[in-house]
């Protein structure tokens, strides 16, 4: 009998140990005349995403920390908050209106994206909006936070 693994089983067994998805940290529009329509923010747990519109851009702040990469981009009265290394490709992308999403990794994966691929492809170690998605959320449902007892507003005059 051939020793020899099917194209299939190599391509499950060759996958890193890290669990690195082979999506990229990552993704532009792919059109060259076309302009992405909003920003996808991407946590890592898989359960929490935020979308930020183009039309509302103001502008970015990209800072050096020393130890990692600081990159801001203000949505009208919001703003993200990009932490990780090699974020100049990002910058690109904002600066040509082409940039789609932005993908949390785990620490793993950015250990494995930083051995494997020095300076290549941007590290993002953490992402954060502004005003936070909760406090949003509070503010649309009507909850006020009077010693850490949330409650629903009552409508006026009642």
């Amino acid at each position: 009998m051939p020793e020899g693994k099917s194209k299939f089983l190599e391509k499950i067994l060759d996958k890193d140990a890290a669990g690195a998805a082979e999506r990229a940290s990552f993704t532009s529009e792919r059109q060259l005349t076309a302009q992405a329509f909003n920003l996808h923010i991407e946590h890592k747990d898989g359960r929490h995403s935020e979308g930020f519109a183009w039309s509302h851009y103001a502008g970015y702040r990209w800072t050096d920390e020393g130890e990692r990469e600081r990159l801001v981009v203000l949505f009208g009265m919001r703003a993200i908050e990009i932490e990780g290394h090699h974020l100049g490709a990002l910058v690109r992308e904002i600066r040509e209106a082409q940039l789609n999403s932005v993908r949390e990794l785990t620490t793993a994966q950015c250990a494995l994206l930083s051995n494997n691929s020095p300076g290549s492809e941007p590290v993002i170690e953490r992402v954060r909006s502004y005003p936070d998605f909760e406090d949003i959320l509070r503010e649309i449902k009507g909850e006020e936070d009077d010693d850490k007892r949330r409650h629903v507003k009552r409508p006026p005059g009642r």
